[in-house]
């Protein structure tokens, strides 16, 4: 009997090993790239822990290039959170100068940058471009196309403000009416912010509280 059973569960973890792994979309593998570019950028900030015999060396700044191609060299399995507090839509179609700017207050006000989808005939060429624009930066981006439905974003750049239930949606994929606000048009986060702050009276503090870090770190 005890062969017999060593024979069944030899044959079922066969059976197991043999079913073939579920391939990884394009959108999972986008996302992949860019978390590896996102924490390897905060990771450039993170002091390490301290040590009274051995002092911490400054490292040497990486290209983006080079940034790009170790980013697609090491899979993570965590996902990107996909409905942030507070997001701002863009596209590499953008003026250069406009995304600059986005990705200078972002740093400033914890935006996240999110894009419908990938550009150039390959993703290391998004993961080039995201790391170039980056840069230094300590600012997240995500490759996040439902977000664009979510959200009825049909313009770029788009400011968008949404609380946590905004991720039960309605049945056409859209967020409640009531659980999100956005601004629409090339304009600075602190403009968007004050005119939420001066004309949403039920946005007005979660407005003013990013807008104060804006503020704050301008000085």
């Amino acid at each position: 009997m005890m062969s017999l059973a060593l024979r069944i569960t030899s044959v079922c973890a066969l059976v197991l090993l043999g079913q073939p792994a579920r391939a990884e979309t394009e959108l999972e593998m986008s996302n992949r790239v860019l978390k590896e570019v996102n924490e390897r950028v905060v990771n450039q900030y993170r002091a390490p822990a301290p040590a009274l015999d051995n002092l911490p060396k400054p490292a040497s700044p990486a290209s983006p290039a080079d940034l790009a191609r170790q980013f697609s060299q090491s899979p993570i399995a965590k996902q990107l959170p996909a409905t942030p507090e507070l997001m701002v839509f863009v596209s590499f179609s953008m003026p250069h100068e406009s995304l600059v700017h986005i990705v200078e207050q972002s740093e400033r006000t914890g935006a996240k940058l999110v894009f419908r989808g990938f550009t150039g005939d390959k993703l290391t060429d998004m993961s080039k471009r995201v790391a170039a624009l980056i840069g230094g930066h300590r600012v997240e981006a995500l490759i996040h196309p439902p977000a664009f439905v979510r959200f009825k974003v049909v313009q770029v750049p788009t400011l968008v403000i949404s609380l946590a239930d905004a991720e039960n949606h309605l049945d056409n994929g859209c967020a409640q009416p009531d659980q999100y606000i956005k601004v629409t048009g090339d304009v600075g986060q602190d403009y968007a912010l004050d005119l939420i702050e001066r004309t949403q009276p039920k946005w007005a503090k979660l407005a003013a509280t990013f807008n104060s870090k804006l503020q704050r770190s301008s000085f």
